[in-house]
């Protein structure tokens, strides 16, 4: 398998949130009691493997990085778990442990691997909470195949939770969201920039190759996307 310095990005990502006056703000702290570190639309998150590279278990933060559209709209364009305090000094495609020798082979320059969203919500979690979500979220249907856990559960925590910050939208753009009272283990929820799409996700590293944080990119800027295109609220799924 290819060593992951071949897909380093040839530009400073922290520099690059920097230069575009982003709005910081600390989402949440996500709890990885395996180390073993999942990003995807929670919904469709079965298939998703864990990325190859593994963290220290722990609590860490994340931070969400909006890009102010106009003066009542913002996006969100990056989302991040930070791990060490230091600036991380080069970028690396985090892989998952599920991409083969020759699916990387046939990796272009230009293309990566990431995620696909399909509900307009994308999130952090570890290994074990995402079976967790997994195994919640089918027997709620089980017992009601029409039941919408969005609806029933979400909605409300998004809008208490982040829906009166005055960068967000009244629906809640970013939530703390945990599988079962009384556990630890919670997923990271946030809007996807514009919504629906596939993203890529990269190690910010240090010198030593220490993972410093992860990043989710949106790509708001490779969305051409008009005025009345716009979604102001989730893709609603039946899950």
């Amino acid at each position: 398998m290819k060593n992951n310095n071949e897909f380093e990005l040839s530009f400073d990502l922290t520099e690059d949130i920097k230069d575009r006056g982003l709005i910081e703000i600390h989402a949440g702290d996500v709890n990885l009691p395996t180390g073993r570190i999942v990003a995807s639309d929670p919904f469709f998150s079965a298939e998703q493997a864990a990325f190859s590279r593994s963290v220290v278990p722990d609590k860490y933060p994340v931070f969400i990085y909006l890009e102010q559209i106009d003066k009542l709209h913002n996006r969100i364009a990056y989302a991040k778990i930070k791990f060490r305090p230091e600036p991380a000094s080069r970028w690396v495609l985090a892989l998952t442990e599920d991409i083969t020798e020759e699916e990387l082979k046939d990796l272009d320059e230009d293309e990566f691997y990431g995620f696909p969203v399909s509900s307009g919500l994308a999130g952090f979690m570890d290994e074990e909470t995402n079976e967790e979500f997994i195994n919640k979220l089918d027997a709620l249907q089980e017992k009601d195949p029409e039941y919408n856990y969005y609806d029933e559960v979400l909605a409300e925590e998004f809008r208490q939770y982040s829906g009166k910050n005055n960068f967000s939208r009244e629906l809640g753009d970013w939530n703390d969201h945990h599988i079962n009272a009384g556990s630890d283990n919670n997923i990271i929820m946030f809007a996807s920039g514009w919504g629906d799409g596939y993203y890529p996700s990269y190690w910010g590293l240090n010198q030593n190759g220490d993972a410093v944080e992860l990043v989710i990119d949106f790509l708001l800027d490779d969305f051409d996307t008009g005025e009345g295109e716009v979604k102001d609220e989730f893709e609603d799924e039946n899950v």
